[in-house]
């Protein structure tokens, strides 16, 4: 289930004014979760004490998502998406 929520990407400064769940459980964000801009593929960590409702990864944790196998996927069908839109 989508969920509104207003964020700014850390990485690339896309506002995104959603987020979706990757499983099809409704899961509703917290502070910690990662979450992947759909503008530049990156992924940040939700942070509602960051002006941008989102931040950019701490070294631990972005060695924690890239090698996330969900990760790895989601990355790969971003990328094939976004040459088909274009």
């Amino acid at each position: 289930m989508t969920q509104h929520l207003r964020t700014t990407c850390p990485f690339c400064g896309y506002h995104h004014d959603r987020i979706t769940p990757a499983s099809r459980e409704e899961v509703l964000p917290e502070n910690g979760d990662a979450s992947m801009c759909w503008s530049c593929g990156e992924f940040c960590i939700i942070d509602n004490r960051s002006d941008l409702g989102m931040r950019k990864p701490t070294r631990i944790e972005q060695r924690l998502i890239d090698v996330d196998e969900r990760v790895i996927h989601m990355r790969a069908s971003w990328k094939r998406a976004k040459v088909k839109l274009q």
